[in-house]
């Protein structure tokens, strides 16, 4: 693995721990970490509920503090987060559960990026983006 990719994936779990702390702290129960969904073979950082987990979330992070292009800003991470939020809205759990991806960052306003986002979030492939600085900052495209 190059020390790009290294120091990537130590960031991204330094960003999945923090997020995990924020949502422990604002009452959301962490029911699994890193679940794979059995029919398409995608990854959720967290499924999450609510305290009596009336709504159940999977939660995706994209983020860093350290990076030049964190979250969102990379069009790359947006695509793969696409990708997976395809394969996983074509299971029967998606009728049963919001998908809420979490970031440090945002794609910057007109990217390509933030256009597709927009879009996914209009057609309810994601349900929403929320903006983590050090609380939940609901993205609001």
């Amino acid at each position: 693995m190059s020390d790009f990719q290294s120091s990537a994936s130590h960031q991204g779990r330094a960003f999945e721990d923090h997020v995990e702390r924020v949502l422990i702290a604002n009452g959301y129960d962490i029911i699994e970490r890193r679940w794979r969904h059995p029919d398409v073979d995608v990854e959720i950082d967290f499924i999450a509920a609510e305290p009596g987990h009336e709504t159940v979330y999977w939660i995706e992070c994209k983020g860093s503090w350290e990076s030049n292009r964190p979250g969102l800003e990379r069009t790359d991470t947006v695509k793969k987060l696409l990708g997976s939020a395809w394969m996983l809205n074509a299971t029967p759990d998606r009728l049963t559960v919001e998908f809420i991806v979490i970031t440090s960052d945002p794609p910057k306003d007109g990217s390509a990026g933030d256009l597709w986002l927009r879009y996914s979030l209009k057609e309810n492939l994601i349900d929403a983006v929320w903006h983590l600085p050090l609380t939940f900052v609901k993205w609001n495209p």
